[in-house]
């Protein structure tokens, strides 16, 4: 009996320590043209937004291509065309360790470091440790790799000579092949290619702690036009969501407009292929809340969309285009507990599952 115990107390903590490596740590926020996934040993397939990712899953993208990476505390990656990354993360000793390893191209980031986490790029030549900063990473396929820095500090280290040096906003660094580090004052193109490549304020959020995205509007077949943003503040999972929608621009007075709607919804859904479910309100004028059930509220993501429809008939969304398919993705941090299931077949032939919760 001691055996059994021991050995089922064994596959526990192994099979724990899996779903640890499995855990969600970031998304394909938006991929843009041909932009695919590689989760674990399975094969590359194509990125949806909402795409989960875990330690060890890469993201690569074809010409003409980019992908929006976010992790869960709002870090943002903007993966270049023909580009190839792994994103890796493990805890150890109470220090959230978090890599984005560069195998080929360019990336862009503006990552939000906390206290007791790390955060380090690399690539085949060097390693960069991130306090909070934003720039662009180049991997050259001659192993000479191009920093630039476009705000905060960053230790770069050249794997070949364990040399390190210090780069400041403001400044490029180069890592060369034979194993020495140039650091210099960033010059007008390279500061060009740090603005084409970082994430816009629309992949990253509106602002620090909230995630927004702003529509252009559209306009009905009446003549109104009308516009809608959608938000939300920091989100974790089985805990109440509430998502703001605000009217950003209108041809109607404010006061028609809260006269003229005759419906006004939120629509949401915790899988990408799930049901939509509707919270609708009374609308209020310009800034609206919706309060989502916290037992609706799932991590990685949640997929929202906005609409409004007046008395004559015009509906209006947020996004504007194809809100079922291209909704609003607001992140998700997972919960406290931490949950393993594992199927099993009874005796009597039966499938079951067991749930075991661990800290």
């Amino acid at each position: 009996m001691k055996t059994i115990v021991i050995v089922l107390a064994s596959l526990v903590l192994f099979a724990a320590a899996e779903a640890q490596k499995k855990r969600t740590i970031a998304t394909v926020f938006k991929p843009v043209g041909a932009v695919d996934v590689k989760a674990g040993d399975k094969e590359w397939a194509k990125a949806k937004p909402a795409t989960p990712l875990a330690a060890g899953d890469q993201v690569r993208t074809g010409e003409s291509s980019f992908a929006i990476v976010k992790f869960l505390e709002n870090s943002v990656l903007r993966v270049q065309e023909k580009s190839e990354v792994t994103i890796s993360g493990e805890i150890a000793k109470g220090e959230f360790s978090k890599n984005v390893h560069l195998d080929r191209g360019e990336l862009g980031f503006n990552v939000k470091k906390r206290p007791n986490e790390k955060f380090e790029f690399s690539t085949p030549t060097s390693v960069a440790s991130i306090r909070g900063t934003g720039g662009l990473l180049i991997a050259g396929q001659d192993s000479n790799d191009v920093l630039i820095l476009g705000s905060g500090t960053v230790d770069l280290k050249n794997l070949l000579s364990n040399f390190i040096a210090s780069v400041n906003g403001g400044q490029t660094a180069y890592s060369m092949s034979d194993g020495t580090i140039r650091v210099a004052s960033s010059s007008d193109e390279e500061k060009r290619l740090l603005n084409q490549s970082s994430p816009a304020p629309s992949d990253s959020g509106k602002n620090e702690g909230s995630n927004a995205v702003p529509d252009t509007g559209s306009t009905s077949q009446t003549g109104i036009s009308l516009g809608m943003a959608v938000s939300a503040p920091p989100a974790k999972e089985n805990r109440e969501m509430t998502v703001t929608v605000e009217v950003t621009q209108s041809s109607l007075p404010l006061d028609s407009l809260t006269k003229s709607v005759a419906d006004f919804a939120l629509f949401y859904r915790g899988k990408p292929d799930g049901e939509y479910k509707p919270l609708r309100t009374v609308f209020s004028g310009r800034s609206n809340r919706f309060v989502i059930p916290a037992a609706d509220v799932f991590a990685p993501t949640m997929q929202v969309f906005a609409l409004l429809k007046l008395n004559d008939g015009s509906t209006f969304t947020s996004p504007s285009q194809s809100p079922e398919t291209n909704p609003v993705v607001l992140p998700v941090q997972a919960g406290a507990k931490n949950e393993l299931r594992i199927e099993f077949t009874d005796p009597s032939g039966k499938k079951k599952t067991m749930v075991i919760e661990y800290k």
